[in-house]
């Protein structure tokens, strides 16, 4: 019977022999880092309601009357409008338009605008982050014309008004702020 220290000695070599194989290792190495999450975030380009009014003004008054003034020829339909703008974020540029396609029936309207922005046109503004909180105030009037064809009255009263324009609900329409980013 072989003795301890034989089968100690054995038993070494068949762990030496499986554990060598083929004379290479298979280790793997493996390593893994966490970078914190990254927050990417974007400005902000807006146009706000502050305010808006109708009135009437009529020649010869000295105070605008309420919307709800029946209207006479020649009276003047005011559209006072004001907002703000809000633009914040890096190199961000864009422009506020002042948009009259919508009104209608009441002839050429008459625009006059309060704003601290720069003008780019027509009824239209740049803005950049350094005009946040802005506000543009747009007064819109409208004059309901004194004859139906716009003329002078003529003395044989044909182009007066009459019964047309009694109890006549008008709807001059809206105006309509559009704030447009400038893409660079």
């Amino acid at each position: 019977m072989p003795s301890r220290l034989t089968r100690a000695a054995v038993a070494v070599v068949v762990a030496a022999v499986l554990l060598s194989g083929s004379g290479t290792t298979l280790a793997g190495w493996a390593d893994a880092l966490h970078r914190g999450d990254a927050a990417v975030t974007s400005g902000e380009l807006a146009v706000e309601p502050v305010s808006a009014t109708t009135q009437i003004v009529r020649p010869g008054t000295s105070e605008p009357l309420p919307a709800s003034t029946p209207v006479l020829p020649g009276d003047v339909v005011r559209l006072t409008s004001t907002v703000r703008v809000a633009a914040s974020g890096d190199l961000l540029t864009g422009t506020l338009g002042l948009d009259l396609g919508a009104l209608r029936g009441l002839g050429e309207p008459t625009v006059s605008v309060t704003t601290d922005l720069t003008a780019a046109g027509t009824n239209r503004w740049a803005v950049t982050p350094a005009h946040d909180g802005a506000r543009t105030t747009a007064v819109v009037e409208l004059t309901v014309p004194r004859t139906r064809d716009g003329r002078a009255p003529a003395a044989d009263r044909s182009n007066w008004w009459g019964a047309e324009l009694q109890h006549t609900t008008l709807q001059p329409g809206s105006i309509r702020w559009t704030l447009t980013q400038e893409m660079p």
